[in-house]
């Protein structure tokens, strides 16, 4: 797996009024900004890229307002790419397909079960909708 950590740096959430009816809710990661990095490992010192990336949670109406930003340790499976992703990055902000969706599907599976929780607390809506039963009437 190309992903080796993460750390969360930020979290804003932000109840900006109660409401009811009908919310709907869009989640928009953004990767912010990349560099070069280094993480220690047991086996030695392994290079890679840290990739700062934002997720911004909207609620329409808005009722809330939700932040946060991570940083996340992405490996390529090809060492030798990590000075192409960066240059490329640098000169025209592109990012390879693979780098962005190990990145989002990543983060997605670790912050959303955390965004739930801090959801659940302060009485706001889930970011993704919880299955519901429905009874049909024969």
């Amino acid at each position: 797996m190309p992903i080796l950590g993460h750390n969360i740096v930020r979290i804003e959430v932000e109840k900006v009024q109660s409401g009811s009816g009908k919310v709907e809710v869009s989640i928009n990661p953004k990767i912010e900004e990349l560099r070069l990095g280094e993480l220690q490992l047991p086996t030695g010192r392994v290079k890679g890229i840290e990739v700062i990336v934002n997720y911004i949670i909207n609620y329409s109406p808005e009722i809330a307002k939700a932040s946060i930003r991570l940083l996340v340790f992405y490996v390529p499976r090809v060492k030798e790419d990590i000075d192409k992703i960066l240059d490329e990055w640098e000169e025209k902000k592109q990012l390879p397909g693979e780098l962005v969706a190990e990145v989002v599907n990543f983060t997605t599976s670790e912050l959303m079960p955390l965004m739930m929780m801090i959801s659940k607390e302060m009485r706001i809506p889930y970011p993704i909708p919880l299955p519901r039963v429905v009874v049909r009437q024969e």
